[in-house]
């Protein structure tokens, strides 16, 4: 008579979570060896280069020695640690998804008021003129800075919950949820609050938000046209707000054609061109705004040849602000359902050294590309969204919070923001 046996199943089940945990202490190393070699560069550009420093890096840890107790400093590590002890308890799974929406928006809000509220009402000369108007009807309309910091922080925040939206649209409501402490606690919370580059980014989650939406097989008829205008309306606005915004277009024909909607690439494209069409019709020509930038980008890097730093700066910077989670991310682009929401910044990324905005604080414009690189952490395979039965839905239910990423990236974030 033999000895029961267990389960090769229930032996593999539990080697999973250890294999998870193994594999995200990894990233974690990965991400610390980038942000320390990032410094490294930063340090050996600040040395050399007169366009990079201070003015350009207002992050950088080494400042001011001087160590002063904020109130930020107090809320931004109990805002980390109640998102996490949150989200791991058994009850955020039960959690509807309304109620998720609502807590990550008011906690974005809290994680972004701590680490920085220094909202700067002036724009570059290198910002979009709808960029301008907006950020002065802001200031007309808040009154204060006060008001106006309270402000851009609910509008920025914005994006967290809009980009749930996608994620859950895209690759699912277990992957959305699972998602959601890495957004919250994001390291480019930091940036996303100091202008008009926090509200150009919650337009273009919006853009990914509605398109996702619009496009789902349920969606037709009317409804299918009417939010896919929607889409290409947003699109269209938010290209006003951001000439990087452009980009999410590619994200969004890209999410039409893997879900075989032709007709909506049409008309959303035809709505994105007549928003632009009646700016310019006001006086406020988007592509002659485009050109005028390009040639102004390629002027400062004949005059100052310390610009092409940035070609090694930016990416590394906006991995930085990313957190840990982007190097599960990227190693899962390929393969994850969620490469359409990716496409679009992946390739603004590749061109932001050349793009020439905002050349004085050139991180700040690509902060709209953090949430979007890091949203196939927790997609599932290509393979296992379209799995059917049971097989498909074990898939999906192994997806687990990346809390230990997630808190990674809060910490380095806090540290970088008041070690100065």
């Amino acid at each position: 008579m033999t000895a029961p046996q267990s389960s090769f199943t229930d032996r593999v089940e539990t080697l999973a979570p250890a294999r998870q945990r193994h594999g995200r202490l990894r990233d974690i190393a990965i991400w610390l060896t980038l942000l320390v070699a990032t410094l490294t560069l930063a340090s050996i550009a600040v040395e050399t280069s007169e366009v990079v420093g201070p003015a350009t890096l207002p992050w950088w840890p080494a400042q001011n020695l001087q160590f002063h107790v904020t109130a930020g400093m107090v809320v931004a590590p109990l805002t980390a640690a109640a998102v996490l002890a949150a989200a791991s308890r058994p009850a955020a799974a039960r959690m509807s998804w309304n109620t998720l929406l609502v807590l990550s928006y008011l906690a974005s809000i809290t994680w972004s008021g701590a680490l920085h509220t220094n909202v700067d009402p002036t724009t570059m000369s290198t910002a979009t003129a709808g960029a301008r108007q907006a950020i002065a009807l802001l200031v007309s309309y808040t009154g204060s800075q006060a008001g106006l910091a309270i402000t851009v922080i609910a509008i920025s925040c914005l994006s967290v919950p809009l980009t749930l939206v996608a994620v859950k649209s895209v690759a699912g409501p277990v992957a959305a949820r699972a998602l959601s402490p890495v957004l919250i606690l994001g390291p480019w919370a930091a940036w996303t609050t100091l202008g008009i580059d926090g509200i150009s980014a919650a337009a273009c989650a919006a853009v990914l938000a509605c398109g996702a939406v619009v496009s789902e097989r349920k969606v037709r008829s009317a409804d299918a046209f009417w939010g896919a205008a929607a889409a290409g309306g947003l699109l269209g606005i938010a290209a006003l707000l951001s000439y990087g915004a452009a980009w999410f277009a590619v994200s969004l024909l890209c999410l039409f054609f893997a879900r075989r909607r032709s007709a909506q690439i049409l008309v959303a494209a035809a709505a994105a061109l007549a928003v632009l069409g009646m700016a310019a019709a006001l006086g406020n020509s988007w592509p002659y705004g485009l050109v005028d930038t390009y040639n102004a980008a390629i002027g400062e890097i004949a005059a100052h040849p310390g610009q092409l730093w940035w070609l090694a700066l930016m990416p590394a910077l906006v991995c930085v602000a990313c957190g840990p989670a982007i190097i599960e991310s990227l190693r899962r682009f390929g393969s994850s359902v969620a490469w359409p929401l990716m496409i679009g910044p992946l390739l603004a990324l590749m061109i932001a050294p050349l793009s020439g905005s905002n050349p004085e604080q050139p991180e700040y414009g690509w902060i709209a590309l953090c949430p979007w690189l890091i949203v196939a952490a927790t997609a599932p395979g290509l393979h296992g969204a379209h799995g059917t039965g049971r097989v498909g839905e074990q898939r999906m239910r192994s997806v687990r919070a990346p809390l230990m990423t997630a808190g990674a990236g809060a910490c380095a974030a806090i540290v970088l923001m008041y070690s100065g």
